[in-house]
């Protein structure tokens, strides 16, 4: 079923993006990039916490409103995840896959110039793949992520360079610990615009 229904989503994003782009408003592309993340919360087990390192890749529609203002919605791949220092210096290594849904609005400073900072805000949503780490692949997590994601970038000709703060509102521990856990991603990407 959460494969049916992430298979339509796609579908959908390239349809439509394939039907509107020949109106002049839309921009579609691929980008990618790395992250580090890490656990937040309270009671988080173990003697400490270390950010683990990810990745981010997938597909963008941007809808320009006016020269300034746009829409951009994502369609991404993402790793997220951390490191819990367990004894002594043994790490336990967490590693969540997501499929990511952010919806931003992205406000561009410069028009004239072929160098156009922005900047972007929004909510994502994140759909649980898998979950694993040294123990195996445990259940316990929440299936879906919602939060927020703040941003920054420049685009140069279909060249953008970007860096975000993904922080998640939902606890997504849901063993019987009363332990409160949410990601917070840090990224730095590249987009291609076609």
């Amino acid at each position: 079923m959460r494969a049916q229904t992430l298979i339509i989503a796609l579908v959908l994003c390239i349809v439509s993006s394939s039907e509107i782009n020949a109106e002049g408003f839309f921009l579609k592309g691929v980008k990618f990039g790395f992250n580090s993340s890490k656990f937040t919360g309270t009671d988080i087990p173990g003697k400490g916490i270390a950010s683990i390192p990810g990745l981010t890749l997938g597909y963008f529609i941007n809808y320009e409103v006016s020269n300034r203002f746009s829409l951009q919605s994502e369609l991404l791949f993402t790793t997220k995840g951390c490191r819990i220092n367990t004894v002594g210096d043994i790490y336990l290594h967490n590693i969540f896959t997501y499929i990511e849904i952010p919806i931003l609005a992205k406000w561009t400073f410069i028009t004239e110039k072929k160098w156009r900072p922005y900047l972007h805000g929004g909510p994502f949503l994140d759909f649980k793949l898998l979950v694993f780490n040294e123990e195996g692949f445990p259940e316990d997590f929440r299936k879906i992520d919602l939060g927020l994601i703040l941003g920054a970038g420049i685009r140069f000709n279909k060249i953008s360079f970007g860096v975000n703060y993904n922080r998640g509102f939902l606890n997504f521990d849901q063993s019987e610990k009363n332990i409160d856990l949410k990601n917070q991603t840090i990224s730095v990407v590249v987009g291609f615009s076609f």
